[in-house]
């Protein structure tokens, strides 16, 4: 999808003081896997010691971060109130968004982060993307923070299983729909053979100190030993 002319002008901008940009939230999730449909908006990571930089360098040229009332959130990483919201406003361009919050804020640190090559980079400046492990355990991170219920964590949760289940299984099937199998039909023997594929993958995953259990509590609620509402959660 092509981007607004002024969403280019604000990325270029951003570009040429250094902006060290980390895809997160819609391009992240089809980049993973996640069949969702391709739209303007633009969400980054950015180191946080560069967020001030950003809304300087943003107001140079006329943009200034809105509001929650003049632009409502949208995604789940738009809670964050150290994030910087700007509503692009183009002529024949549906209004879209740029939303850049603080690396920190997921937890992830530059060493995790990957620079995406010319061809596979489809935007107008550098930019660096996230593995599939910095990923889940970052959704895992953010869930286990938030009280049991809330509408982020439910989100963080939601995201997290999209990822598994595209990332890691054949979501396809043949026909016109899909037919939900109940609870207790067992697998077949394709999906035992991927879902032992996914378990060795999320074992050899590297884990920050302190943070080792979130592989083996990722796994257990992926093979049904416990619901993903069931990750420790801030009030447990």
């Amino acid at each position: 999808m092509s981007l607004p002319t002024q969403t280019i002008r604000l990325i270029e901008q951003l570009e040429r003081h250094n902006i060290l940009l980390v895809e997160w939230e819609h391009a992240l999730l089809i980049r993973l896997g996640y069949p969702l449909v391709p739209n303007s908006d633009l969400v980054f990571l950015v180191p946080d010691e560069q967020l001030r930089i950003v809304e300087k360098r943003a107001a140079d040229i006329g943009y200034n971060a809105a509001d929650r009332e003049i632009l409502p959130p949208k995604y789940p990483s738009e809670e964050c109130n150290r994030s910087l919201r700007y509503i692009i406003q183009d002529p024949g361009h549906i209004c879209s968004r740029v939303v850049l919050l603080p690396l920190s804020w997921t937890g992830v640190s530059l060493d995790e982060v990957e620079h995406l090559s010319v061809v596979e980079n489809n935007l107008p400046c550098s930019l660096y993307t996230l593995p599939v492990s910095v990923v889940c355990t970052a959704f895992v991170r953010m869930a286990t923070r938030e009280k049991r219920g809330s509408k982020l964590r439910m989100e963080a949760i939601a995201s997290l299983c999209h990822v598994i289940a595209y990332h890691f299984f054949d979501t396809s099937y043949e026909g016109d729909y899909y037919e939900i199998p109940p609870d207790d039909q067992p697998l077949s023997e394709k999906e035992v053979l991927q879902m032992a594929k996914a378990v060795n993958n999320i074992k050899r995953w590297e884990m920050k100190e302190g943070e080792e259990w979130i592989g083996s509590e990722l796994i257990k609620a992926m093979t049904g030993a416990i619901s993903y509402d069931d990750l420790p959660c801030k009030n447990d």
